[in-house]
């Protein structure tokens, strides 16, 4: 893994986007204006006959003022094919339907932040974080390649050898690095039959549900921690295995952070607005117009249109963002230990620590930015030395990775897991090493499967989510993340 260090398109990529995107950020908050106004893909889309249904009312962005508009002609959305490889993170299922990254699933380093720069606004330090996490833990790190969706024979560059190392699950391989239980969109491997990568019905219908209730008629920040709270509590109370320890336990809360900071149409707590439309374009979601149901189709940047958010959200953000709906969700549910793990049976909940426990304090901190986000690198180099220590004796200089991301918060080198995951090995849910060699079978259920992604239908004509009395809100309807004191 030494290679991604030495590699000088990863290198100059990520150094190269991260300036420009500081400028951009300044730049935003600098010449910054209020433009009321209605859009004219919202005009177009009122006037078509032929539009998806959707429960919910709309809503315009007062801001659009600089901000990129999508969908681009140049990325027309195309259906997948089976054999092509989609998983559990719509961002990435909307980038490869769109050919951002490959259409086949299979992407590196290098393409996804790129694609995700372009598409999101998302920060290079961020981008190269959940990349190279992906690599190391669901991947082929020779190559830098890894799959979207399940184990796929097209990410192993080594052959025999590289299959030694066993770690090519792809990106639905079960809490390998951003999967994990209590997904804001997905349901638990162990609940689902080990279907964790589609839409689950169900889950997004809580999060309808939650945006009527508490966010107004947005999938805004104060929908998402209700929705986070009730599907902690969902897979707590049912999941034998659960498992919720950091760090996929903390990416699965920025996950669900993501969908009203990276799929608002505009910019999160300046005029954007976390419209049903848009959100349910972006996660794959068909609503039947008798029963009220959903159905699973193909994640598709809104075609009806879409306005990118105005300045990149950077790892600081996504931080703030499970901070908020971590404190959130403890106040909601009057309990702070929310990681820990079940011990085999549905509700055997044991072993709990809080996230300002997880965080450490001194110098940084208990619940802060600094103290989450060095926590969080001690546990990617934890669980990394935990899975590769038998095999190889450069952990260190793979996790060389991380620098970028986490050099901005002046954490100390990390020597292992955070004290308070000590005992996280001792639960039956622990995700098992090497699965697609030394351990394909946990609890029954295969850590190395193939599957991708199928659908109840498809979108090829790429048909716009219809106009349902519009209003314009107040900016301060979708708020920016701020955790509770």
């Amino acid at each position: 893994m030494e290679a991604i260090k030495r590699s000088p398109e990863v290198v100059h990529l990520i150094q190269d986007l991260y300036q420009k995107q500081q400028n951009e950020k300044r730049d935003f908050f600098e010449n910054r204006e209020v433009e009321q106004g209605v859009e004219s893909s919202n005009e177009k889309r009122a006037a078509s006959s032929n539009c998806l249904t959707h429960p919910l009312p709309d809503f315009y962005p007062t801001n659009i003022t600089g901000l990129k508009k999508f969908p681009e002609v140049a990325y027309p959305y195309q259906d997948p094919q089976p054999s092509d490889q989609r998983g559990p993170c719509p961002g990435l299922n909307t980038m490869a339907n769109h050919g951002y990254i490959n259409r086949n699933g299979i992407t590196t380093i290098a393409q996804s932040i790129a694609a995700a720069a372009q598409v999101f606004n998302m920060g290079a330090d961020l981008s190269a974080f959940l990349a190279g996490g992906s690599v190391l833990f669901a991947g082929d790190i020779p190559s830098m390649t890894y799959s979207i969706g399940g184990a796929d024979a097209r990410t192993n560059s080594l052959g025999i050898v590289g299959g030694s190392l066993g770690t090519e699950t792809g990106l639905s391989g079960h809490l390998r690095f951003k999967e994990g239980d209590a997904s804001g969109t997905r349901c638990d491997f162990y609940l689902c039959n080990g279907d964790n990568h589609n839409l689950n019905p169900s889950v997004f219908l809580d999060l309808q549900n939650t945006a009527k209730t508490y966010g107004g008629g947005q999938y805004n920040v104060p929908a998402l921690t209700q929705h986070f709270a009730h599907q902690y509590t969902k897979s707590r109370s049912n999941n034998p295995y659960f498992y919720f320890f950091p760090p996929q336990a903390a990416l699965v809360i920025g996950a669900t952070y993501f969908i009203a900071g990276f799929f608002s149409n505009g910019t999160i707590g300046a005029g954007g607005v976390a419209n049903e439309a848009s959100i349910a374009s972006f996660t794959g979601a068909y609503f039947s117009n008798s029963s009220g149901s959903v159905t699973y189709m193909p994640e598709q940047i809104p075609p009806q249109g879409w306005y990118r958010r105005g300045y990149p959200m950077f790892l600081s953000e996504g931080i703030d963002g499970i901070i908020t709906l971590y404190t959130g969700a403890a106040a909601t549910l009057g309990q702070p230990l929310l990681f820990g793990a079940n011990t085999g049976t549905p509700g055997s909940f044991t072993g709990g620590f809080s996230l300002s426990q997880f965080g450490g304090s001194g110098s940084y901190g208990g619940t802060t930015v600094n103290g989450v986000a060095c926590a969080i690198e001690e546990s990617v180099y934890g669980n990394f030395i935990s899975e590769f220590s038998a095999i190889i004796n450069t952990g260190a200089s793979v996790l060389s990775t991380f620098e970028t991301p986490f050099g901005e918060f002046g954490c100390p080198v990390p020597s292992g897991s955070p004290a308070v995951e000590a005992d996280a090995p001792t639960y039956p849910g622990y995700p098992k090493p090497q699965p697609c060699k030394l351990n394909p079978q946990q609890n029954g259920f295969s850590q190395c499967a193939p599957d991708t992604n199928t659908y109840g239908r498809f979108n090829t004509q790429k048909v716009p989510f219809c106009l349902n009395n519009p209003t314009t809100p107040a900016p301060i309807s979708n708020p920016y993340p701020v955790p509770l004191t």
